[in-house]
């Protein structure tokens, strides 16, 4: 069982992370503000690092960070895909790493939660 789930949360990171980011290429999830240009949408990247933490025995920081990296490839294929206008690769890299940046703030979000609300041994 152990086997199985070890690698769970790089599995459910990857995907999750493929996931919002065909989402957000799409137009499905769009959340760009018109009159500041923010791109708020990044912050859908916090999910794979949060179910990606659940998930992991151990490891709850590394394994989502590793499945989102893993995936990263892919999102890049994706991202010179879906656009119709071609962009720069040093713009798809900066927006890739942020989304990776905000996986692992996913991650380590839930990993304080965890250690925050963990019982004391006694």
């Amino acid at each position: 069982m152990t086997v199985y789930r070890r690698g769970a949360g790089i599995i459910s990171s990857a995907v999750l992370f493929a996931v919002v980011f065909a989402s957000q290429e799409s137009g499905f999830a769009v959340m760009n503000a018109q009159n500041h240009g923010a791109s708020l949408g990044l912050l859908l990247f916090l999910v794979p690092g949060v179910v990606g933490g659940l998930l992991s025995q151990a490891n709850k920081i590394v394994f989502p960070v590793l499945g989102a990296l893993l995936a990263s490839p892919l999102c890049l294929v994706l991202f010179s895909v879906a656009r119709s206008e071609p962009a720069s690769v040093w713009y798809q890299m900066t927006y890739l790493l942020s989304a990776v940046f905000w996986c692992a703030c996913g991650a380590l979000g839930w990993y304080f939660i965890g250690v925050m609300f963990k019982r004391p041994a006694h």
